[in-house]
């Protein structure tokens, strides 16, 4: 391994041995150490049937909710690491999980079960990396391969099709071209998938390298699972400002993202409202008046159907509506303000990504973008008043200062942050306290008049 095994793991390994029982790591861990990433957890593959796992680590901490399956969890130093036993599954019915597991002691067997040959490496301290199926090479060819029979191992589990696509974005991987063809030819079957298992698929390979080219190569795939975006497929854009059509402008402009999950999906979702709001001149320009409102609709449709976070919900659809708001330097402190810091540059993102994916003639403008997002950050870390908690007088200072607590005294707050953020008075508590006081006078007299 190119990177150090816990040593947690490398004891249970040993002890595993010295009870006479095979035992590697096994899948993820493998695979990602030999491609130069490091591993994040730990599996063990291993000849021991459960119940002897437990007996061997029986003064340890165990977690048996995954025995019927052949999965003890182990707690060494803290340190979880699962271990299952070699198995050989009985069929899937349900295209997901199998009916029932046969324990058996042979390596072979239990990897000749899995998914791909990358994830179906094994290694141990003493022997290195056993590759039965051609992982390594397929690794080093930057390829998706399946073990075995493709249309088997997806009908098997219809998710290891977004499992596909998901190690295609992370890696910059090649799905090979039998894979390809079951995957569309089981397609459908992902509809019998949980949504919270898709949605978990599809936000890992958002936030992988390269997202925006697996869409591109698998569209018919991907549109199974998020079928509020097929109708931008071949959407023409016809205008000056636009260089493509509405797919293609969507992935070039998801392709200059940073890897931020919510803004790539703003961005694979900020034009999705087109095709339902375009109109033609007689010239046949195209027109798309009113799409965002569009948009945020069927982004929040999208992620409420696949059940994603609230809070990631909210941030998509609030990218998506101002994705084509006007941000210039005269009222950058009042955008910095309104969105606060973090959803003012994701959204800076987006319309970055958005810019850059029109005709050449506006991408120049990327120039001016870049001053202004310079210009916040500066604006950030001279201390601008943005919040009331920016604001140089507080609601004990108006009080102390005649006011009474209450609604006018909110209200009074947050006219001054409105002056403040608008250039209209200077963040100084002497000049801010005389027109609070002044807007106290009126609001007596006012009274004083009913």
């Amino acid at each position: 391994m190119r990177f150090p095994v816990p040593e947690p793991v490398l004891g249970a390994i040993g002890r595993l041995n010295s009870a006479g029982h095979e035992a590697y790591l096994v899948g993820g861990c493998v695979r990602d150490d030999y491609l130069g990433i490091p591993p994040h957890d730990y599996d063990i593959c291993t000849s021991a049937y459960p119940d002897e796992i437990l007996n061997i680590f029986s003064q340890e901490k165990t977690l048996t909710v995954g025995k019927a399956h052949g999965t003890i969890t182990v707690i060494l130093n803290s340190l979880p690491i699962e271990i299952t036993t070699y198995r050989a599954d009985g069929p899937y019915r349900d295209g997901r999980h199998p009916d029932y597991v046969s324990f058996t002691n042979n390596l072979a067997e239990d990897l000749k079960r899995r998914d791909f040959t990358m994830n179906a490496l094994v290694w141990h301290p003493k022997t290195g990396i056993k590759d039965l199926f051609g992982g390594r090479e397929d690794c080093d060819k930057q390829i998706i391969r399946c073990i075995g029979s493709p249309a088997k191992r997806f009908t098997e589990d219809a998710l290891r099709i977004l499992r596909a696509l998901r190690f295609a974005s992370t890696f910059s991987f090649t799905v090979e071209k039998t894979a390809v063809f079951a995957m569309l030819d089981k397609k459908d079957m992902l509809k019998n998938i949980s949504v919270e298992r898709v949605a978990l698929e599809l936000n890992k390979l958002m936030t992988g390298a390269r997202p925006a080219e697996v869409f591109s190569q698998h569209p018919r795939i991907l549109f199974t699972v998020l079928p509020l975006l097929e109708p931008s497929y071949h959407c023409a854009q016809r205008s000056v400002f636009h260089s493509y059509d509405v797919w293609e402008h969507t992935l070039r402009a998801l392709s200059l993202t940073p890897p931020d999950l919510a803004v790539r999906w703003a961005t694979l979702f900020h034009d999705s409202g087109k095709p339902h709001t375009v109109t033609y001149d007689p010239d046949g320009t195209t027109h798309f008046r009113g799409h965002q409102t569009v948009s945020v609709r069927l982004v929040r449709e999208t992620m409420q159907a696949l059940k994603q976070s609230n809070s990631l919900t909210k941030t998509v659809s609030l990218l998506v509506a101002h994705h084509d708001d006007r941000i210039g330097p005269d009222n950058l402190q009042v955008w910095l303000s309104k969105l606060g810091p973090d959803l003012f540059f994701k959204l800076m993102h987006v319309q970055r990504a958005d810019l850059l994916a029109h005709a050449p003639h506006v991408a120049k403008r990327v120039d001016s973008h870049d001053a202004l997002v310079k210009k916040a950050e500066e604006l950030i870390a001279n201390g601008a008043c943005l919040s009331l908690g920016d604001l140089a007088i507080d609601g004990k200072t108006l009080i102390e200062n005649g006011f009474d607590s209450g609604p006018f005294l909110g209200e009074t707050l947050n006219f001054l942050l409105e002056r403040v953020i608008n250039g209209f008075e200077q963040n100084d508590r002497q000049s801010l306290l005389a027109s609070a006081l002044k807007r106290l006078e009126e609001r007596k007299k006012q009274l004083k008049l009913q």
